[in-house]
């Protein structure tokens, strides 16, 4: 081949290929998928002596989804296994005094005494209002477990009313890179007919919720990208919703996210603006 054709070719090829936008340090990325962890995010003594730890997968907790476990010592020391355990996040505002949603404890504990449970902050606690972790323990024992939740570092838990009902939800990306990722969405809404304290008020979005619509969006440069796949519920897993975000480079891109009911009807729509 003669050298011009040769040079020639070779510019073609780099100019097929797509611009690459300049990558950025990731931000930090809450609650990302990691081997569960047990950190312990507070201790109290119920008035019966027992000794109540609350641990999660980090402290402080962030807002959105959050895995806690509880392990419950008697007074003498030995395990608490009973099946009668339970929890209500309350935050105390300045004005009222409200719950969230809850994956609650089921049964009794593991083999080596911790209780599963998880929790919905959607939002962050401060010097004024704080969230604490009320523990029930059969029908007469209790104590509640101060909390720090701090706010999610890219705001990716939210709050929005949609056709007249509050939802609540938070999407979360396996990882912000190239190709086609994993998302879960946890989706909540507000039920009216319960009060603000009880966690049943806050129920999963199924019946309301059929699917998260999801498309990608590089404003920059614009064009979307392939291996996007709506997030459709996970079986046995209530107000949990999986996907995939495709993105093709690095750089800006935003994630628009559409609420189908039901009925096939669009709830709400809302945009999360992302950069790595």
């Amino acid at each position: 081949m003669k050298p011009v054709a040769r040079l020639t070719l070779v510019a073609a090829l780099f100019l097929a290929l797509p611009i690459a936008c300049k990558k950025e340090k990731n931000e930090p990325q809450p609650n990302s998928p990691i081997p569960p962890m047990r950190v312990e995010v507070g201790h109290e003594h119920t008035p019966a002596e027992r000794h109540v730890y609350l641990y999660a997968e980090r402290n402080p907790l962030y807002e959105g989804y959050n895995r806690l476990w509880l392990q419950i010592k008697n007074a003498n020391g030995s395990l608490y296994a009973g099946s009668d355990v339970r929890i209500v996040p309350l935050m105390f505002m300045m004005n009222h005094t409200h719950s969230c949603p809850v994956e609650q404890v089921s049964g009794g504990p593991d083999e080596q005494g911790y209780y599963t449970a998880a929790a919905f902050f959607q939002m962050p606690s401060n010097d004024q209002e704080p969230w604490k972790v009320r523990v029930y323990i059969g029908g007469t024992d209790s104590v509640d477990i101060p909390i720090t939740v701090n706010p999610h570092p890219q705001g990716f838990v939210r709050r929005k009313m949609f056709g007249g009902m509050p939802f609540l939800y938070e999407l979360r990306p396996a990882q912000l890179a190239v190709g086609s990722q994993d998302v879960t969405l946890y989706v909540y809404r507000r039920e009216m007919s319960r009060p603000m304290t009880d966690p049943a008020g806050f129920p999963p979005a199924n019946d309301r919720v059929a699917k998260v619509a999801l498309k990608t969006w590089m404003p920059s440069m614009g064009h979307g990208a392939e291996g996007t796949q709506d997030a459709t519920p996970l079986p046995d897993m209530p107000g949990h919703y999986r996907g995939k975000l495709g993105f093709n480079m690095t750089g800006d891109w935003e994630i628009y996210t559409a609420f189908i009911g039901t009925g096939g009807d669009t709830l709400g729509i809302d945009t999360f603006a992302v950069r790595f």
